[in-house]
């Protein structure tokens, strides 16, 4: 029987699974907002394996929005004083967007031709992503296993997870993909998210600044019990999930300090960070190159969420890096004649008067000033580096996942997770300067590919949007500060939109072929 055409009977299977499922996850993990989790994605994974494309499009909707159900929705954490645990439920919530994804990708593996089309133009990334894979193999096999504590082949495979998991979404992007509507209705559904979650940060920001979501300075009460002492370190000047507010997870607010720190819908203000400064790279594209003058406006209105949202959200890299990054994009995307000189000055006069006149910004200046002369970002690189190459630089590093957080739950008190903050040094640190060199290699190689790819490309709109998601690419590529490839929602759109570009010749190419057909005819 083909359940394809047996519709009721499908609806009939698909809802018994999910209570199945979902109940089993209950019971497994010990938690019912594990059950709740399984009513979401069952149904989720199984669009996802009959519409892949529908599949990836619902993953880039939950993604910004995930912090927010795991944190405000299924409060998978417990407080207990100042301190946080864990559900049980909590790593599942984790992963959860790959119940979206890896469907979808294996059903396009299975069933369709991408892998071959995209194949013969990507050789040389596919060498390098090939070396990459071994090295980390025998850093996993050879390092990891040799490691004494029980947990630490689990930690590696998080590790390779993290590294790796997310690279086949070149291919996803390439699929994604089929005509430029496609390319439009991605471009929209991505704009129409940045202005919800940058909306949600806002009110976020008012229900703090009211006082009806309790600050830090409030909920940092030391209890008068002696023996609880234990559970109520300070959160004066840290975020904290107790500090939760209407959407998104840990927190910090305590502007009597100057201290603020929002995670608009995500689980922690870094990761909301990279999420507005991957958000200008999309607003300024859309703005400039959407084919409709109604979606032009819309991201017109979303690059001011975006702006308004970094100003509030106290993130010392979004407050640098969003402006810095809509002038380059304007710069490099501009036409060079008399207008651009006429269009500088005005930027100019524009922000000069809004640095001068306006104490919020001239405030969050300050702000960002004051920290960057007590804490440079510079120190930080050279201090982790000093710490690194004396001690723990080696061929093949000291073992997958050992310096990942997404690892924590596998180790033990015996053992010791090491934070460590700059990407280069983690990686590094995790899998020696082989496994560096060859990742270093893959993520070069595929700037150059796209690049290519751009370059090729003649329709004004389509080559706008490329140039501004390569410069994207360019910049996560070799970026030398923090962690970006490794933080949601960069790691998806990182290699989901080199996937596009990379698809964007073949497209052009279909249209103009099509074009030229009707003007025969």
């Amino acid at each position: 029987m083909n359940l394809t055409n047996n519709r009721p009977l499908l609806i009939a299977i698909t809802t018994a699974l999910t209570l199945i499922i979902s109940i089993v996850l209950g019971i497994l993990f010990k938690d019912f907002r594990a059950t709740l989790l399984g009513f979401l994605l069952i149904p989720g994974m199984l669009v996802a394996w009959r519409n892949p494309r529908l599949g990836l499009l619902i993953m880039l909707i939950y993604l910004p929005f995930s912090g927010t159900i795991a944190f405000a929705w299924a409060k998978v954490f417990v407080v207990k004083g100042n301190l946080i645990k864990y559900t049980n439920a909590y790593p599942l919530y984790k992963i959860a967007k790959d119940a979206f994804y890896i469907p979808a990708l294996a059903k396009m593996l299975g069933t369709t031709d991408a892998l071959k089309k995209l194949s013969p133009k990507i050789k040389p990334f596919l060498i390098a992503l090939t070396i990459l894979v071994v090295s980390l193999l025998i850093t996993l096999l050879f390092v990891n296993l040799r490691d004494p504590a029980n947990s630490s082949f689990l930690r590696g495979l998080i590790g390779l997870k993290l590294l790796l998991g997310y690279i086949p979404l070149v291919l996803c992007g390439y699929y994604l993909v089929q005509e430029q509507k496609d390319l439009w209705i991605v471009t929209r559904l991505l704009i129409i998210l940045i202005i919800i979650c940058c909306g949600l940060c806002l009110i976020q920001y008012l229900l703090l600044n009211q006082g009806i979501c309790a600050r830090n300075f409030t909920l940092s009460e030391v209890a008068p019990r002696v023996e609880l002492e234990k559970f109520y370190p300070s959160i004066l000047d840290k975020t904290t999930l107790k500090a939760q507010c209407f959407v998104g997870g840990s927190l910090l607010y305590n502007p009597g300090r100057g201290l603020i720190r929002l995670p608009g819908t995500f689980s922690d203000p870094w990761q909301w960070g990279w999420f507005l400064i991957s958000s200008s790279f999309i607003t300024y594209a859309a703005v400039f190159s959407d084919p409709s003058r109604r979606w032009r406006v819309i991201s017109g209105v979303a690059i001011a969420l975006v702006v308004l949202a970094t100003l509030v959200s106290g993130q010392r890299i979004a407050l640098l890096a969003v402006p810095v990054f809509y002038l380059l994009l304007f710069l490099l995307t501009q036409k060079y004649n008399r207008w651009l000189v006429i269009k500088l000055i005005a930027i100019g006069t524009i922000s000069t008067l809004v640095f001068t006149q306006i104490s919020f910004i001239r405030q969050k200046w300050a702000d960002l000033v004051a920290r960057w002369t007590y804490s440079p970002p510079t120190n930080l690189v050279r201090e982790q580096f000093q710490w690194l190459i004396p001690r723990y630089l080696s061929p093949f590093g000291q073992g997958l996942g050992k310096a990942s957080g997404a690892a924590r739950s596998f180790v033990s008190e015996d053992d010791q997770l090491r934070l460590v903050e700059i990407y280069s040094v983690r990686l590094l640190y995790e899998m020696g300067w082989i496994g560096f060199l060859a990742f270093m290699a893959v993520t070069t190689i595929l700037t150059i590919l796209t690049f290519k790819a751009c370059i090729s490309l003649k329709t004004p709109s389509l080559r706008h949007w490329a140039t501004c998601f390569w410069i994207f690419i360019l910049f996560i590529s070799f970026n030398p500060y923090y962690y970006p490839l490794a933080v949601e929602p960069v790691s998806i759109y990182y290699w989901l939109f080199a996937g596009i570009i990379l698809k964007l010749p073949a497209i052009e190419a279909k249209t103009l072929a099509r074009e030229s057909h009707d003007l025969l005819d």
